[in-house]
């Protein structure tokens, strides 16, 4: 008897994962995800850590923190007593620059100082023929100083190791003594003036990207453009008010490499999950409007490659400008998404859509990269529309 040879049965057809289900695994993938971005993050502080070793060698080879006190005359060479000018000008022409090794840069400079200013013979009390007028700076920063006119007349400076010292006839002195001398000077990281006269003048100015201005008192005038800057300090004190030993009344302005490389791919980090929550709520809506199942294994590859951006930002970023880095990693990422999207659904139109959401996306994360003042605001806004379209996108979900 033959047997009735009936083809086996069709498998049951598998029940779609429900929205619901699929938004929190989505939730829980990003969660995921972010741990990529944390790997990143801590290779771009190493990477930080150590520009900062390196450029803090190079800096020392060139000369640290530069701080100019004085002149002051000194009572006699034995004396603790100095006397100070009763008017005091100083201007200081700056020119930084980067130095590299490899990969790594330091933020230097070179400037001219130059001094002028009066002391009076009667604020000098002296025994002998000769007083000590001196400058206190780190001479081995120093280089090409002109000799010190005093008083109509012209005295060579000596050096030690922490100061410009010069030994004046004091008796040829008329009553009003004017003091004129210059030098050059070089270091990194600052450059500070002791505001050192009764009426004191100080001008900085010169070529630096970022510029900040310190001290114990604000500039009365400063102008910052593009990489030119300009700052002028004036004070008036008593003799009493003014010390000679310590760094109080010292004006100046500190030199910012600014948000560097690294800096910036870390803060760039701080948006990596508002754009894989966005990517993954315009795929979503993609699958949902045309009616396609996207597994979650797709949409894992689609957030490894959001995650595989920063870092080809940050790898990119140590040969180039941070601004083309960027480009070229977003370029490099709205491509490969755009296209696995296209592959993966058949659509073109589906493609290129996704990418101009991406595209948009990268295009907002830099304008708030490169702004601070309204980063908060437009930060905001960018979420605002972000909310708007989704809720006016799923009035297109039928249900």
């Amino acid at each position: 008897m033959m047997e009735n040879i009936l083809p086996p049965p069709f498998p049951a057809r598998k029940k779609p994962m429900s929205y619901g289900v699929k938004i929190v695994l989505l939730g829980l993938q990003a969660g995921v995800l972010m741990l990529g971005a944390l790997l990143i993050w801590l290779m771009a502080y190493s990477r930080d850590e150590r520009n900062k070793d390196v450029a803090d060698e190079i800096a020392r080879g060139w000369g640290g923190k530069v701080m100019i006190k004085g002149p002051v005359l000194l009572q006699c060479p034995d004396s603790a007593g100095y006397v100070v000018p009763v008017q005091f000008d100083c201007d200081a022409e700056v020119e930084s620059k980067s130095l590299h090794r490899s990969i790594y840069e330091a933020e230097v400079f070179d400037a001219r100082i130059s001094m002028s200013g009066t002391f009076l013979r009667e604020d000098v009390s002296t025994s002998g023929d000769y007083l000590l007028i001196q400058i206190a700076v780190e001479t081995k920063q120093v280089s090409d100083f002109s000799a010190l006119k005093f008083g109509g007349k012209i005295f060579e400076w000596a050096k030690s190791d922490s100061c410009l010292y010069a030994f004046v006839n004091f008796s040829e002195m008329p009553d009003k003594i004017d003091f004129s001398t210059g030098f050059n000077v070089r270091g990194s990281s600052s450059l500070f003036i002791k505001q050192i006269g009764c009426e004191s003048s100080v001008t900085i100015d010169g070529e630096a990207a970022n510029p900040s201005f310190k001290g114990g008192s604000l500039p009365v005038h400063r102008m910052v453009r593009d990489k030119t800057f300009t700052a002028r300090w004036e004070s008036s004190l008593t003799p009493a008010g003014i010390t000679y030993e310590d760094d109080s009344g010292a004006v100046g302005t500190k030199f910012l490499v600014g948000v560097d490389r690294y800096q910036k791919v870390v803060r760039s980090l701080k948006y990596a999950f508002i754009i894989i929550f966005l990517t993954y709520v315009s795929v979503l809506f993609t699958e949902i409007l045309m009616k396609r199942n996207i597994p979650l294994l797709n949409y894992f590859l689609i957030g490894a490659a959001l995650i595989m951006f920063y870092s080809l930002l940050l790898a990119f970023s140590e040969h180039m400008s941070f601004g083309m880095a960027y480009l070229i990693g977003a370029a490099m990422t709205v491509a490969l998404i755009s296209g696995y999207m296209w592959r993966m659904l058949g659509s073109r139109r589906a493609g290129i859509i996704n990418g101009l959401i991406l595209m948009s996306l990268y295009l907002g994360c830099f304008i708030l990269l490169t702004i601070s003042t309204y980063a908060l605001l437009l930060g905001s806004l960018i979420l605002f529309c972000a909310v708007a379209a989704m809720m006016y996108g799923s009035l297109q979900i039928k249900h």
